[in-house]
């Protein structure tokens, strides 16, 4: 599996390939850590106004070695990448030019400085490039997965083939589904079957929620979701359900704090 971290080396952002390196503990895997030069909205002393592409390598490169001590698997590979590119293009060209299964960044939570691109932006990275993206909340700490909750609605179809990432071995494959049927009451009687589309999932124990839209996005709601489950994973063409829990200024976690991870699934 190839892996790409997009790190601006603060906090939030360490956290995150962190939290991959210990998600994909038994999968053979190169992660490649980005950094892009405008990625330093907290950037230590040390750094200078415009600082130089071969001193952000060389902190790319300390990363590394922490990434390598913290790995407990021999089949994984670690490369360091810059670019000065634009967040979204640069994305778009590695994932492109590495072969990329999967994207790592961190989401920082509502008391977070504004300026933190990385957290501003992951919306933007989740709806304009292509590939399975792993958002980690500034918050979240590792613990193995056990329980995912799967949200999805009626206004987009259900191609099986976005389910192909959580048919890898070791990807989480302990963890129970938990489906929740936003807005069920809608469901058009032509609507693709939810036990047709999770059929490649059946080695895993899955259960169906039904929940009124109304009662599917709120503070309460994401308080009693945060204890019970471990990950969330959404279809990146759920527009709808990307938008009202992740817009980076709309959705519900730029209002309340989210200490979940959380897994877009792209075809």
């Amino acid at each position: 599996m190839n892996v790409l971290v997009l790190t601006d080396l603060s906090r939030v952002a360490k956290n995150a390939g962190t939290y991959a390196v210990q998600f994909l503990a038994d999968v053979p895997a190169h992660f490649y850590l980005l950094n892009i030069k405008l990625f330093h909205p907290e950037h230590p002393p040390e750094f200078p106004e415009n600082h130089p592409r071969d001193l952000a390598i060389n902190l790319l490169q300390q990363r590394v070695l922490e990434l390598q001590e913290l790995s407990t698997c021999k089949e994984h590979k670690f490369s360091v990448l810059y670019s000065e590119n634009d967040l979204v293009g640069a994305a778009r060209k590695f994932v492109l030019e590495k072969n990329i299964d999967l994207i790592v960044m961190g989401a920082a939570n509502k008391l977070h400085s504004p300026n933190t691109i990385i957290g501003n932006h992951t919306f933007e990275v989740i709806t304009k490039v292509k590939c399975n993206i792993l958002a980690v909340a500034e918050n979240s700490r590792y613990r193995t997965p056990r329980r995912m909750l799967f949200p999805i609605d009626y206004g987009v179809s259900l191609p099986q083939e976005n389910l192909k990432f959580l048919q890898r071995p070791q990807i989480a494959n302990n963890a129970g589904i938990t489906v929740m049927e936003v807005g069920y009451e809608t469901r058009p009687e032509s609507g693709g079957s939810v036990n047709l589309f999770f059929e490649p999932l059946q080695d895993r124990q899955i259960e169906t929620r039904k929940i009124p839209i109304a009662e599917a996005f709120s503070e309460e709601q994401l308080e009693a979701l945060q204890q019970e489950f471990d990950l969330i994973v959404l279809l990146g063409k759920n527009i709808n359900i990307c938008s009202e829990l992740l817009h980076k200024e709309k959705g519900l976690y730029a209002r309340v704090t989210n200490e979940l991870p959380i897994l877009v699934l792209h075809q």
